[in-house]
């Protein structure tokens, strides 16, 4: 059941404030990709519609492929009704003329399985560094098919795309699994997104940024734990206490 906030411009353009140290176009990212996770399509395109009109949001290209990989977390419903909200969205707020918006019509690569096995294998060991023999053993016990299919088209066909840094992928990932209250996936990849050069402060701001999308619930207080759990309590400075009380109230 969807669970995020129905958030207007002026609430969308706080959250992007005092986000440091994560980077600004990893926060447009990542709230593309939990919008996307939880599955409200009207939600979506007023989300869309509202960042694609910020100052300094990324390529559109890198948006839509924020989208696009969540399919992997989210399923391919949630995403496929994302990216029609997306393109909605980016209709709405290009100037036709000037054809602002741009979107690849192309796929971007064939069907290479041996080239995606390799540079799947390549990043699932960047990922999970000492853990990734341990996790591909328990994922083929489970379903050798899904163990390889994770590996060959997860990590090689869709996560190794040049599109986003690897550094961006593992953000807009945890903030895929926030809303989906999968608490041994989110650990994996928030230690993921550590290993690919993404700071625990940082991480911590990713938290912050996407709890604020979503209705307090269950979600939420799973996704808290489990960043505790890997990364150790968050220090917050009394001035951001603060703002956080007023937030929440």
């Amino acid at each position: 059941m969807p669970i995020a906030k129905r958030l207007e411009a002026a609430t969308f353009s706080f959250l992007l404030t005092g986000i440091d140290p994560l980077p600004r176009e990893d926060a447009f990212l990542a709230i593309f990709a939990a919008l996307t996770a939880d599955g409200h399509g009207e939600h979506c395109r007023r989300a869309f519609e509202f960042l694609l009109k910020e100052q300094g949001r990324p390529d559109p290209e890198k948006l839509r492929e924020a989208i696009v990989q969540t399919h992997l977390f989210a399923g391919y419903p949630r995403a496929l009704n994302a990216l029609a909200a997306f393109k909605d969205a980016c209709k709405k707020v290009s100037n036709p003329l000037a054809g602002e918006i741009k979107l690849r019509e192309e796929p971007l690569e064939g069907d290479d399985v041996a080239m995606f096995r390799q540079r799947g294998q390549k990043l699932f060991n960047l990922i999970y560094g000492e853990s990734a023999p341990r996790i591909d053993r328990f994922a083929r016990s489970n379903s050798p098919d899904l163990g390889d299919w994770a590996l060959v088209e997860g990590y090689g066909r869709v996560l190794s795309r040049p599109v986003l840094e690897f550094r961006q992928r593992s953000v807009c990932i945890v903030a895929a699994l926030m809303p989906l209250d999968v608490a041994p996936q989110l650990k994996g990849h928030i230690q993921g997104a550590r290993n690919t050069g993404t700071s625990d402060k940082a991480l911590w701001s990713l938290y912050e940024l996407v709890s604020r999308l979503f209705k307090e619930g269950p979600e939420m207080t799973a996704a808290k734990n489990t960043f505790t759990e890997v990364l150790g309590k968050s220090q917050i400075d009394i001035a951001k206490f603060e703002e956080e009380k007023e937030w929440r109230e």
